[in-house]
């Protein structure tokens, strides 16, 4: 008598695949992106460009309105491709559907507990820790369910994340204020510089003013001079 072949269990069900078009929740984040975009393009109308720019926007208005359309089209686009890069890059509207996929699972899940329980509230089930130990030759499971809160669940989770962006911001930060402040030393040098030429160049003005007066005054004497020998010869 043949050994009876084990009976496979079935593979699971593999997830049903997230569309790529935008969800409820991906098209509310383009939305509300392309909504703040379009108040802060609003918020650059003609007149405060051309405040930046007066003299080609009193000698050259078309000009300069034909620059602002441009400009404003131009950051409108390049705002609107960098977001759907990142969107692609991260794949956030995969994401975002995969959310909303879930959220309408647990809603259609808990529908119908409360249908089973005749309309009264489904309760959520307990979340379980699961610790394994081997003693001798055997496997023991014990399942013991937690007490920890959402928050401290999801902050465990985030911590290292949250921790090792505020190191880098941190070091960033740091190497900005050097900068600026090697920037504001290089700039009051500067400024100092400034200041000495401008004081060599009105001591130098100085010195002309005064030899043009000195030729000034040798110019008068000469003129009495000529004049006295010319009287001196009449004389004579």
């Amino acid at each position: 008598m043949s050994a009876s072949r084990p009976s496979r269990s079935p593979s699971p069900a593999q997830a049903p695949p997230v569309q790529q078009t935008p969800g409820p929740r991906a098209a509310a984040l383009q939305k509300l992106y392309s909504d703040a975009v379009s108040h802060t393009l609003r918020t650059c109308s003609y007149s405060n460009f051309a405040s930046s720019f007066p003299t080609p926007a009193s000698h050259a208005p078309d000009a300069m309105k034909r620059l602002h359309t441009d400009f404003v089209e131009k950051l409108d686009r390049t705002c609107k491709l960098n977001f759907d890069q990142i969107l692609r890059d991260r794949q956030v509207v995969a994401s975002l559907n995969d959310l909303d996929r879930l959220v309408e699972d647990a809603r259609k899940r808990k529908t119908a507990a409360e249908q089973a329980q005749d309309g009264q509230a489904a309760q959520p089930p307990l979340p379980y820790v699961f610790d394994c130990f081997v003693a001798g030759n055997s496997t023991y499971s014990l399942h013991s369910p937690h007490t920890l809160p959402a928050s401290s669940l999801y902050l465990s989770h985030l911590g290292p994340l949250l921790s090792e962006k505020h190191d880098s911001l941190s070091s960033r930060l740091q190497t900005a204020q050097s900068e600026n402040a090697d920037l504001v030393d290089t700039v009051l040098q500067q400024r100092r510089d400034i200041e000495r030429l401008v004081s060599q160049l009105e001591t130098t003005i100085a010195d002309i003013d005064a030899a043009n007066g000195a030729l000034h005054d040798m110019d008068a004497l000469t003129e009495e001079a000529v004049a006295l020998d010319m009287d001196l010869r009449t004389a004579g």
